[in-house]
Protein backbone atom coordinates (compact mmCIF):
# COMPACT_ATOMS: atom_id res chain seq x y z
CA UNK A 1 0.00 0.00 0.00
CA UNK A 2 1.21 3.52 -0.78
CA UNK A 3 2.24 5.53 2.01
CA UNK A 4 0.12 8.71 2.69
CA UNK A 5 2.48 11.15 1.41
CA UNK A 6 3.67 9.71 -1.40
CA UNK A 7 -0.17 9.75 -2.13
CA UNK A 8 -0.49 13.13 -1.73
CA UNK A 9 2.26 14.67 -3.27
CA UNK A 10 0.99 12.11 -6.43
CA UNK A 11 -2.42 13.80 -5.97
CA UNK A 12 -1.09 16.97 -5.94
CA UNK A 13 1.03 16.50 -9.01
CA UNK A 14 -2.55 15.40 -10.73
CA UNK A 15 -4.29 18.41 -10.24
CA UNK A 16 -1.56 20.74 -10.87
CA UNK A 17 -1.07 19.22 -14.34
CA UNK A 18 -5.07 19.53 -14.44
CA UNK A 19 -5.13 23.13 -13.53
CA UNK A 20 -2.01 24.29 -15.75
CA UNK A 21 -3.63 22.77 -18.73
CA UNK A 22 -6.80 24.18 -18.12
CA UNK A 23 -8.89 20.69 -17.42
CA UNK A 24 -10.04 22.89 -13.82
CA UNK A 25 -10.75 25.99 -14.79
CA UNK A 26 -9.83 29.15 -13.25
CA UNK A 27 -12.75 30.15 -11.29
CA UNK A 28 -14.10 26.99 -10.06
CA UNK A 29 -15.41 25.58 -6.72
CA UNK A 30 -13.58 22.81 -6.41
CA UNK A 31 -15.12 19.90 -4.60
CA UNK A 32 -13.61 18.20 -2.31
CA UNK A 33 -16.42 14.57 -2.64
CA UNK A 34 -16.08 14.84 -6.65
CA UNK A 35 -12.65 15.12 -6.44
CA UNK A 36 -12.05 12.19 -3.99
CA UNK A 37 -14.52 9.93 -6.47
CA UNK A 38 -12.69 10.84 -9.63
CA UNK A 39 -8.79 10.58 -8.03
CA UNK A 40 -10.10 7.44 -6.54
CA UNK A 41 -8.34 8.82 -3.08
CA UNK A 42 -9.66 9.64 0.58
CA UNK A 43 -10.85 12.60 1.72
CA UNK A 44 -8.20 13.93 4.06
CA UNK A 45 -5.88 12.81 1.03
CA UNK A 46 -7.78 15.70 -1.59
CA UNK A 47 -7.98 18.32 1.64
CA UNK A 48 -4.27 17.53 2.38
CA UNK A 49 -3.41 18.07 -1.77
CA UNK A 50 -5.15 21.04 -2.03
CA UNK A 51 -3.88 22.63 1.51
CA UNK A 52 -0.32 22.27 -0.48
CA UNK A 53 -1.53 24.21 -3.42
CA UNK A 54 -3.35 27.08 -2.03
CA UNK A 55 0.43 27.48 -0.39
CA UNK A 56 1.70 27.08 -4.32
CA UNK A 57 -0.70 29.76 -5.74
CA UNK A 58 -2.94 27.57 -7.52
CA UNK A 59 -5.72 27.21 -5.17
CA UNK A 60 -7.49 29.85 -2.97
CA UNK A 61 -9.64 28.60 0.29
CA UNK A 62 -12.18 30.88 2.03
CA UNK A 63 -13.72 29.42 5.51
CA UNK A 64 -17.31 28.26 4.53
CA UNK A 65 -16.43 28.85 1.07
CA UNK A 66 -14.44 26.04 0.57
CA UNK A 67 -11.55 25.41 -2.41
CA UNK A 68 -11.26 27.24 -5.76
CA UNK A 69 -9.09 27.49 -8.52
CA UNK A 70 -6.99 30.56 -8.54
CA UNK A 71 -8.27 32.77 -11.27
CA UNK A 72 -5.89 33.81 -13.68
CA UNK A 73 -4.10 37.01 -13.56
CA UNK A 74 -2.42 39.01 -15.91
CA UNK A 75 -1.29 41.47 -13.65
CA UNK A 76 0.17 38.46 -11.33
CA UNK A 77 1.73 36.71 -14.23
CA UNK A 78 3.52 40.23 -15.33
CA UNK A 79 4.46 41.03 -12.02
CA UNK A 80 6.41 37.54 -11.58
CA UNK A 81 7.92 37.49 -15.17
CA UNK A 82 9.67 40.73 -14.32
CA UNK A 83 10.76 39.72 -10.84
CA UNK A 84 11.68 36.31 -12.21
CA UNK A 85 13.31 37.96 -15.14
CA UNK A 86 15.84 39.88 -12.86
CA UNK A 87 16.59 37.15 -11.01
CA UNK A 88 17.54 34.87 -13.45
CA UNK A 89 20.15 37.71 -14.81
CA UNK A 90 21.45 38.90 -11.48
CA UNK A 91 22.58 34.44 -11.53
CA UNK A 92 23.79 34.44 -14.59
CA UNK A 93 25.97 37.56 -13.88
CA UNK A 94 26.86 35.58 -10.64
CA UNK A 95 27.36 32.94 -12.45
CA UNK A 96 29.29 34.02 -15.37
CA UNK A 97 32.04 35.28 -12.78
CA UNK A 98 32.36 32.34 -10.85
CA UNK A 99 32.67 29.95 -14.55
CA UNK A 100 33.80 26.57 -13.73
CA UNK A 101 34.35 23.83 -16.83
CA UNK A 102 31.51 21.23 -14.86
CA UNK A 103 29.08 24.53 -15.07
CA UNK A 104 29.50 25.11 -18.58
CA UNK A 105 29.23 21.56 -19.65
CA UNK A 106 25.72 21.18 -17.25
CA UNK A 107 24.30 24.15 -19.40
CA UNK A 108 25.22 22.03 -22.58
CA UNK A 109 23.80 19.27 -21.27
CA UNK A 110 20.19 20.59 -20.36
CA UNK A 111 19.95 22.69 -23.32
CA UNK A 112 20.92 19.61 -25.88
CA UNK A 113 17.82 17.88 -23.72
CA UNK A 114 15.52 20.77 -24.11
CA UNK A 115 15.87 21.00 -27.74
CA UNK A 116 14.74 17.26 -28.14
CA UNK A 117 11.66 18.13 -27.09
CA UNK A 118 11.26 21.37 -28.18
CA UNK A 119 11.00 19.80 -31.55
CA UNK A 120 8.01 17.67 -30.29
CA UNK A 121 6.21 20.25 -29.16
CA UNK A 122 4.14 21.82 -32.29
CA UNK A 123 3.09 18.33 -33.49
CA UNK A 124 2.61 17.13 -29.98
CA UNK A 125 1.68 20.26 -27.73
CA UNK A 126 -0.23 18.77 -24.42
CA UNK A 127 1.76 15.40 -24.25
CA UNK A 128 4.62 17.73 -24.75
CA UNK A 129 3.81 20.47 -22.30
CA UNK A 130 4.89 18.92 -19.22
CA UNK A 131 8.04 17.53 -20.13
CA UNK A 132 9.12 20.43 -22.23
CA UNK A 133 8.35 22.83 -18.57
CA UNK A 134 10.59 20.46 -16.68
CA UNK A 135 13.52 20.68 -19.23
CA UNK A 136 12.99 24.69 -19.63
CA UNK A 137 13.25 24.77 -15.63
CA UNK A 138 16.20 22.63 -15.69
CA UNK A 139 18.05 24.65 -18.15
CA UNK A 140 17.18 27.97 -16.65
CA UNK A 141 18.29 26.94 -13.52
CA UNK A 142 21.28 24.99 -14.67
CA UNK A 143 23.21 28.53 -15.46
CA UNK A 144 21.48 29.98 -12.09
CA UNK A 145 23.03 27.14 -10.37
CA UNK A 146 26.82 28.55 -10.27
CA UNK A 147 25.53 32.04 -9.20
CA UNK A 148 26.97 30.58 -5.48
CA UNK A 149 23.53 31.48 -3.88
CA UNK A 150 21.16 28.94 -3.11
CA UNK A 151 18.60 31.49 -1.87
CA UNK A 152 18.70 33.15 -5.32
CA UNK A 153 18.04 29.74 -6.50
CA UNK A 154 15.45 29.22 -4.41
CA UNK A 155 13.61 32.37 -5.68
CA UNK A 156 13.93 31.52 -8.99
CA UNK A 157 12.29 28.32 -9.02
CA UNK A 158 9.33 29.62 -7.14
CA UNK A 159 8.95 32.56 -9.49
CA UNK A 160 9.40 30.04 -12.25
CA UNK A 161 6.82 27.75 -10.44
CA UNK A 162 4.16 30.42 -9.82
CA UNK A 163 3.64 31.05 -13.85
CA UNK A 164 3.74 27.62 -14.31
CA UNK A 165 0.23 27.12 -15.51
CA UNK A 166 -0.11 30.35 -17.98
CA UNK A 167 2.82 28.70 -19.79
CA UNK A 168 0.89 24.89 -20.41
CA UNK A 169 -2.23 26.67 -20.86
CA UNK A 170 -0.93 28.51 -24.02
CA UNK A 171 0.71 25.38 -25.20
CA UNK A 172 -2.44 23.80 -24.47
CA UNK A 173 -5.04 26.09 -26.31
CA UNK A 174 -6.14 25.41 -29.59
CA UNK A 175 -3.65 27.32 -32.06
CA UNK A 176 -2.75 25.85 -35.17
CA UNK A 177 0.07 24.09 -35.68
CA UNK A 178 2.42 26.59 -38.07
CA UNK A 179 1.82 29.08 -35.21
CA UNK A 180 3.06 26.74 -32.59
CA UNK A 181 6.13 25.58 -34.78
CA UNK A 182 7.21 29.46 -35.55
CA UNK A 183 7.37 30.49 -31.67
CA UNK A 184 8.86 27.12 -30.71
CA UNK A 185 11.46 27.80 -32.86
CA UNK A 186 11.86 31.49 -31.99
CA UNK A 187 12.33 30.31 -28.54
CA UNK A 188 14.88 27.58 -29.22
CA UNK A 189 16.79 30.46 -31.16
CA UNK A 190 17.02 32.57 -28.09
CA UNK A 191 17.65 29.19 -25.40
CA UNK A 192 20.44 28.54 -27.92
CA UNK A 193 21.75 32.44 -28.22
CA UNK A 194 21.68 32.60 -24.37
CA UNK A 195 23.84 28.99 -24.56
CA UNK A 196 26.37 30.58 -26.70
CA UNK A 197 26.68 33.58 -24.11
CA UNK A 198 27.10 31.49 -21.23
CA UNK A 199 30.00 29.70 -22.81
CA UNK A 200 31.60 32.32 -24.25
CA UNK A 201 31.29 34.63 -20.82
CA UNK A 202 29.03 37.04 -22.32
CA UNK A 203 27.57 38.68 -19.06
CA UNK A 204 26.01 41.95 -21.12
CA UNK A 205 24.29 39.60 -24.23
CA UNK A 206 23.39 36.98 -21.67
CA UNK A 207 21.69 39.51 -19.27
CA UNK A 208 19.71 41.49 -22.33
CA UNK A 209 18.84 37.87 -24.16
CA UNK A 210 17.90 36.34 -20.80
CA UNK A 211 15.26 39.58 -19.96
CA UNK A 212 14.16 39.90 -23.18
CA UNK A 213 13.62 35.95 -23.63
CA UNK A 214 11.27 35.69 -20.56
CA UNK A 215 9.25 39.39 -21.48
CA UNK A 216 8.67 37.91 -25.04
CA UNK A 217 7.27 34.36 -23.66
CA UNK A 218 5.13 36.18 -21.27
CA UNK A 219 3.61 38.57 -23.84
CA UNK A 220 2.78 35.03 -25.78
CA UNK A 221 1.28 33.57 -22.40
CA UNK A 222 -0.88 36.29 -22.49
CA UNK A 223 -1.94 36.53 -25.96
CA UNK A 224 -2.47 32.75 -26.04
CA UNK A 225 -5.13 32.65 -22.61
CA UNK A 226 -5.91 35.93 -22.32
CA UNK A 227 -9.72 34.74 -22.42
CA UNK A 228 -8.72 33.13 -18.98
CA UNK A 229 -8.09 36.13 -17.56
CA UNK A 230 -10.29 37.93 -15.05
CA UNK A 231 -12.18 41.21 -17.16
CA UNK A 232 -9.97 40.60 -20.12
CA UNK A 233 -12.11 39.91 -23.48
CA UNK A 234 -11.03 39.32 -26.86
CA UNK A 235 -11.41 42.35 -29.57
CA UNK A 236 -14.52 41.77 -30.94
Amino acid sequence: MAKTGSVIGSLSDQLRRDISLGELKPGIKLNIEALKRHYEVSHPTVREALSLLVGEGYVSFEEMKGFRVLNASQDELKDSSCVRAELEALALEWAVQRTTVDWRSSVVAAHYALSEVERKMPADPVNAALEWDDRNKKFHLAIAENSGSPKLIELISVQYDQSRRYRLMAHANGRSETSRARWVEKSANEHNALKEAVLAGDTATGCAILKGHITKATLHVIEDVDMSFEGLRRPS
